[in-house]
């Protein structure tokens, strides 16, 4: 037995010198090599340089915001009633609605996917494009008799109201980021797959089941559901497992199956639960199917590869098209213009009159975003 090892370590040194390599050197460059090779494959993982493909995404996830406004969100879902007397005019409203319902669940998707790192530029950025929207467009409401100044709306301004939930729960998110982060920095794929279980059946059971016994994450309108949409992201990027291999036409067809699943729900509880649409439960945030098409649009997104100025110029706005859209003095006449559009038109002459008034809101508060882009620039020489 020593023979044999004696004979293979000679074998072995004799081969490193006539190559003209010192044994040290040749161990140093081995291990020089697989240290590049996982230093390469780290900085392409945890890049955080942003593709227009996500950036693509972004505008895609605000569009769909304001869709949905246009939908349930304005016209309400569809009665037994609606069903009954024009299925066809329903239908399209219940696979609109389930093909979007997703658009938050991917914008908060999109900051977990690359991460959110704490910095003074960034909060200030973020705080800033926030009051900068909330007090013009209060002021321009009120001159224009939209709103009155009142303690009311003073409240809303500083989002001391129950509007506004989703600026309040991502700023919590901002804040607890680093924690996310580092949790998500020191547990192993075993540790992170069961918080993710685990934390989802939580707020499965008490904010989707059973929304009335827990208040704070009924409908997935919390943070507490935003730390989980936030790590389930971090995941997606960190590990490979099935669902992640898809190709973009792949989840892009899972996408479509799931909306018209949903939709074949909605319609069959329709028939078997008589005057209530059972299952509008899947039209929700927190929903299993709303959490599957985020998941399936975020893995088609990955695939694509794009760089465009245009569009990246665009999704810089996508924050301000929200915070515009959203603002609850602009919300009642948001209501208001869709549901006439909606009585006044046929079906399939709303929807396309909806696709374009999103486009020309969309590139016209992007025209009316450079202003505060502006002057952004010159205040950030100073923080």
């Amino acid at each position: 037995m020593m023979y044999v090892w004696m004979m293979l370590k000679e074998r072995f040194i004799r081969g490193i010198f006539l190559r003209g390599i010192d044994p040290y050197d040749r161990i140093k460059h081995t291990f020089k090599v697989s240290y590049v090779k996982s230093y390469t494959l780290m900085n392409q993982k945890f890049s955080k340089v942003r593709d227009s493909n996500f950036e693509l995404l972004r505008i895609v996830a605000i569009s769909m915001v304001l869709i949905l406004h246009a939908d349930f969100f304005s016209l309400e879902g569809p009665s037994a009633a609606d069903i009954m007397s024009d299925l066809s005019g329903s239908s399209m409203r219940i696979l609109i609605q389930a093909l979007t319902i997703s658009a938050v669940d991917i914008f908060v998707m999109i900051s977990g996917y690359y991460g959110i790192q704490h910095s003074k530029h960034g909060i200030f950025n973020f705080l800033f494009q926030t009051f900068f929207y909330l007090i013009i467009i209060y002021v321009v409401c009120i001159a224009c008799g939209l709103s009155k100044l009142n303690m009311t709306g003073i409240k809303e301004l500083f989002m001391l109201t129950s509007s506004n939930w989703f600026l309040k729960s991502y700023i919590l998110l901002y804040i607890i980021a680093p924690v996310l982060n580092a949790f998500v920095s020191k547990a192993n794929k075993r540790q992170f797959k069961f918080i993710l279980i685990s934390y989802y059946a939580f707020i499965l059971i008490w904010g989707w089941l059973f929304p009335t016994s827990t208040d704070y994450i009924a409908g997935g309108y919390s943070p507490l559901f935003f730390v989980w949409l936030y790590l389930l992201a971090r995941y997606m990027r960190l590990y490979s497992f099935r669902l992640t291999q898809l190709t973009f036409v792949t989840a892009i067809i899972f996408y479509s199956i799931t909306a018209f699943f949903v939709l074949l729900i909605c319609i069959s509880t329709y028939y078997i639960g008589g005057d209530a649409v059972y299952g509008y439960i899947l039209l929700q945030y927190i929903s299993p199917t709303t959490v599957a098409t985020a998941m399936l649009l975020i893995i088609a997104t990955s695939k694509l590869h794009i760089s465009s100025k245009l569009i990246n110029r665009l999704a810089a706005s996508s924050f301000a098209v929200y915070l515009v859209c959203v603002n609850p003095n602009l919300l009642t006449p948001y209501r208001n213009l869709f549901s006439d559009l909606y009585h006044t038109y046929s079906d399939l002459m709303y929807w396309l009159i909806v696709l374009g008034l999103v486009a020309i809101i969309y590139i016209a508060i992007a025209v009316i975003d450079t202003i505060r882009i502006f002057l952004w620039k010159r205040i950030e020489l100073t923080v």
